[in-house]
C-alpha cells in the first residue's frame, strides 16, 4: 500500500478515519451491577477488547461472562462454552475445564475484600463475535480472594457457529461494591 502524502491541502474527514483513527475505539460501558450490554458486537469491527476496572466484590466469588445474540438472547448451557483453559501463575499449573450445565459461564476474574482490600481487574480479547463463526476469547486477569492472590492467563471459545451482538455478567456469590466494564472495538491497520 502507498503512503498517502498531503501537500498544502487540509486533511478531509475521510482521510482523517482512513489513516489517523486507528486502534481501540470507545463503544460502551457499564457498573459491574448493570448486568450487561445489548448490541455492543456489529460488523464494524471483527475483534473486541473488554477492561475490567477495579472490580470489588463482597465475598469471595468469580466475575463471569456469556455471549448473547439478537440483542438480548444468551447462551447459557454447557455444550457452547468449551476449550477453557487457564494458567495460574503462582503455580504454574494449567488447569482445563468445559462448563457444565449448573455453571455454563467464562469466569473471567475473582475477588474480595476479606483479606486484601485491592481491587481486581482483566482485560479480555474476543475474536469475531459479530461473524458466524466460533468466537475465541483470551483473558488475562487478577484474582484477590480470601485465600491469597493469583494471577491468570486464560483462554475458550464460544462453540456456535453464530453471530453475537451482546454479554452479560454475573458473579458466583455476594455482592459488587464496584467496578466498571468497558468494550472496545480493535480497528484493523
Amino acid at each position: 500500500m502507498s503512503t498517502k502524502t498531503f501537500i498544502q491541502e487540509n486533511l478531509k474527514s475521510a482521510d482523517l478515519n482512513a489513516y489517523t483513527l486507528k486502534g481501540d475505539s470507545y463503544i460502551a460501558s457499564a457498573s459491574v451491577t448493570a448486568g450487561q450490554l445489548l448490541n455492543c458486537f456489529n460488523s464494524t469491527y471483527t475483534d473486541y477488547k473488554i477492561v475490567v476496572s477495579n472490580f470489588v466484590a463482597t465475598a469471595d466469588c468469580y466475575l463471569w461472562f456469556q455471549l448473547g445474540y439478537l440483542g438480548g438472547s444468551f447462551w447459557s448451557t454447557a455444550s457452547y462454552y468449551s476449550g477453557g483453559s487457564y494458567q495460574a501463575y503462582s503455580t504454574g499449573t494449567v488447569t482445563t475445564w468445559n462448563n457444565n450445565a449448573t455453571d455454563p459461564n467464562w469466569k473471567i476474574c475473582a475477588g474480595t475484600t476479606a483479606a486484601t482490600g485491592f481491587p481486581n481487574s482483566a482485560v479480555v480479547n474476543i475474536s469475531r463475535p459479530g461473524l458466524s463463526n466460533y468466537t475465541c476469547y483470551t483473558a488475562q486477569s487478577t484474582l484477590h480472594l480470601s485465600g491469597g492472590i493469583w494471577a491468570w492467563s486464560h483462554m475458550g471459545q464460544h462453540a456456535v457457529t453464530t453471530a453475537m451482538d451482546s454479554f452479560k455478567w454475573g458473579t458466583t456469590a455476594g455482592a459488587v461494591s464496584s467496578g466498571n466494564i468497558t468494550i472496545y472495538g480493535v480497528m484493523q491497520p
